[in-house]
């Protein structure tokens, strides 16, 4: 669904005139749908780790503490525990907090065989100093939810009337109807149920689901020692 027919279909539920066009008119109700839809949009990108917004970096080490070109620029927040250093075969550990980051510079020993990482002023910052040409990968969302129409180009926003999402375009449709409503000081309760009730819904749907261990604990292969568990009394 392209942004113009999101938009008309979202008129349809709030019975208005449908637009004719979106980027660049003048009219101040579609003015108006396009800035709730853009609204809705970012919401709900931040709310949840959408599978369609996930993506894979990999960057090469260097033998500093500053890791350039280790952030993309679509960047919007981090997948937890999926940083891997893939030529040692090891977990790349953090974010840390700032007083561990200190802590390990005050005391390096405290970290000596997985690397550690954090963000601070923009920059990506790896401990120990990890040797040059090691290949370091992970995931994240990206801020890149609008498209252009043949998928060739990500966007933040959208930038055409053909334009289209990674989104669900239901979703933002139902989105734009109760914040359409609450803009105007109509009751719009009702329909901000229907949109939750269906925003849950796809979050539950949304990517695969992992076990759930009954036990609190999460195996992850290759990082635990290949031991049995057990009690051992010598």
């Amino acid at each position: 669904m392209s942004l113009l027919s999101l938009l008309q279909r979202s008129a349809d539920l709030l019975s208005l005139a449908r637009p004719a066009s979106v980027i660049g008119s003048s009219d101040q109700q579609v003015r108006n749908l396009y800035a709730l839809a853009i609204e809705e949009a970012k919401d709900l990108a931040s709310s949840h780790n959408w599978q369609t917004l996930i993506r894979e970096a990999t960057f090469t080490t260097t033998a500093a503490a500053e890791q350039t070109g280790a952030v993309p620029g679509d960047l919007d927040r981090f997948i937890p525990n999926s940083f891997f250093n893939r030529s040692t075969r090891r977990p790349v550990l953090g974010p840390i907090t700032p007083q561990l980051w200190q802590g390990i510079q005050a005391n390096p020993q405290l970290n000596r065989v997985f690397l550690a990482f954090r963000e601070r002023d923009g920059a990506f910052l790896v401990t120990p100093t990890p040797p040059a040409g090691q290949t370091i990968a992970y995931e994240y969302v990206t801020t890149k939810w609008a498209r252009k129409s043949d998928a060739s180009v990500d966007y933040t926003e959208w930038q055409a009337d053909t334009d289209i999402t990674y989104l669900d375009e239901w979703l933002i449709t139902l989105g734009v109807r109760w914040r359409w409503k609450k803009s105007k000081g109509l009751p719009y309760g009702e329909d901000f149920d229907t949109y939750e009730k269906q925003r849950d819904q796809n979050r539950g749907r949304d990517g695969a689901a992992g076990a759930i261990s009954l036990t609190g604990r999460e195996y992850q292969l290759g990082i635990l020692p290949n031991l049995p568990e057990g009690n051992w009394n010598f």
